[in-house]
């Protein structure tokens, strides 16, 4: 199986320190000024005293929270922090022409028309989560899904990539979401067809000549994936060369990478806690600093929602009720989810890895199947931003946050399959704790953002 062009140049690209290549690539990207950098680094060799009220051992836990820190590197990609590379994804995420047909009428089409789904369908608004679907529980593609699409924003601080740990690094993503017949239900035949057409020149400059065979229907039909990812092969990928499979699939792991690289670009912080953490004590007002103590202290919540990402990037299972129109009856999360990791051709331990000695190592300790307790458990997603990502849990079952807190106020629900968690119990929250938790949570909105980045490119 050959390597892809990305691949070719790892070694040049492991001479840079992790920071000093996330940091250069962002300022020469435009994302973050020096300005920016100074800010957060004062803020960090600040470490200001706690408030009045704050309790010393509160207060250093809550130093572990700010500020967001930059995106962690991520050496399996190569182009993950090249520029062209991230212009060149958010031009493919924002286009429609790699879908395939509408399984189900809504308000993206008629069942039947083709090109219908863009990545930016379902994943929009300032946290870039799904803002359209109707039923706001699953979200709707080519079909309905099973799960709500999670926000994209700050996705990029994940260890693990959706709601069961399906996908060990970003660009591993939109491979079998451009896939599944559920989501865009298009085919790698014609991802490759469409950057040949409409984003050759771009794709180009980054990753090399595209063959010109690409022109040649016979060889190359305009649509066609492996069997064993279609709902209905036509056969068309078998009856093609081995090489010629390998030459499209480079193509579509480098359409992944791209996207990986665009992601890296939706980051938020600098919200009113980080502000308030920075020494700035009107940041917040007295019911989010109360919230923030409740935060830490009786409502638990940084058990596992921790870190300046307000993650532990593990998994639990919640007892979240299989309930709401088209949520399936039952889900069980990170052990259905691992298996179909372990055995792609496009994880990040494989042969298109940019680094598979990386790969390897987060993949470590993953077994096929998954062990019995993991069933029913999903990923601790991070907070930041969560007054606007409504609604909440995997399948969007909760409207409202106010819902959430009376969940784990409740301690949790009964789990539908595998076993509950045993660290959720009942807190026996106040009306008012309630309420100064909610405000801690409203103040988690960091800056939006930038548009440029929110809205399809000029071509």
């Amino acid at each position: 199986m050959p390597r892809t062009t990305s691949q070719r140049r790892h070694k040049s690209f492991r001479l840079f320190s992790a920071f000093g290549l996330a940091l250069s690539s962002l300022l020469a990207c435009g994302q973050y000024s020096e300005q920016d950098f100074s800010t957060e680094i004062s803020a960090i060799k600040a470490a200001p005293k706690p408030p009045q009220g704050f309790p010393a051992e509160v207060w250093t836990q809550l130093l572990t929270m700010s500020p967001l820190p930059e995106v962690p590197a991520d050496l399996t990609n190569a182009v993950a922090d090249e520029c062209d590379a991230a212009d060149l994804g958010q031009r493919f995420f924002f286009d429609p022409r790699f879908s395939g047909a509408l399984v189900v009428e809504s308000d993206l089409g008629l069942a039947g028309e083709v090109g219908k789904v863009s990545c930016a369908s379902c994943h929009a608004g300032d946290m870039m989560d799904d803002r359209r679907s109707s039923v706001r529980t699953v979200s709707i593609g080519a079909n309905f899904h099973t799960r709500n699409a999670p926000g994209i924003v700050n996705s990029s601080f994940y260890t693990w990539t959706n709601w069961g740990g399906r996908f060990s690094a970003q660009w591993e993503l939109p491979l079998p979401v451009t896939e599944s017949g559920v989501i865009m239900n298009g085919s790698r035949l014609q991802t490759a067809h469409v950057i040949f057409e409409f984003h050759r020149k771009r794709y180009e400059r980054i990753f090399g000549t595209l063959s010109l065979d690409l022109a040649d229907t016979t060889r190359f039909p305009l649509t066609g994936k492996p069997k064993a990812t279609a709902e209905a092969a036509n056969g068309a990928w078998e009856l093609m060369s081995s090489d010629d499979r390998a030459l499209v699939n480079e193509i579509f792991v480098n359409y992944g990478k791209a996207l990986g690289a665009y992601f890296r670009r939706l980051t938020s912080g600098d919200s009113p806690f980080d502000r308030f953490m920075a020494g700035k004590k009107n940041a917040l007002g007295d019911a989010a600093q109360r919230g923030a103590q409740l935060f830490v202290g009786k409502a638990r919540c940084s058990g596992c929602h921790n870190g300046p990402t307000f993650t532990d990037n593990r998994f639990h299972n919640l007892g979240v009720p299989q309930t709401g129109d088209h949520v399936p009856a039952s889900d069980d999360g990170q052990f259905k989810d691992v298996p179909p990791l372990l055995t792609s051709a496009f994880n990040s331990a494989g042969v298109y890895s940019d680094a598979p000695e990386v790969g390897a190592a987060r993949l470590a300790g993953l077994t096929n199947p998954m062990p019995e307790s993991t069933r029913g458990m999903f990923r601790t997603p991070g907070l930041r931003g969560v007054a606007l990502s409504e609604p909440y849990m995997h399948s969007g079952q909760l409207a409202t946050l106010e819902e959430v807190i009376d969940f784990y106020d409740a301690g949790g629900g009964t789990a539908v399959s595998g076993t509950k968690s045993p660290f959720l119990i009942p807190l026996g929250l106040s009306s008012d704790e309630k309420a100064d938790l909610l405000a801690f949570l409203y103040s988690l909105t960091g800056k939006q953002v930038s548009a440029k980045y929110r809205t399809s490119p000029r071509p």
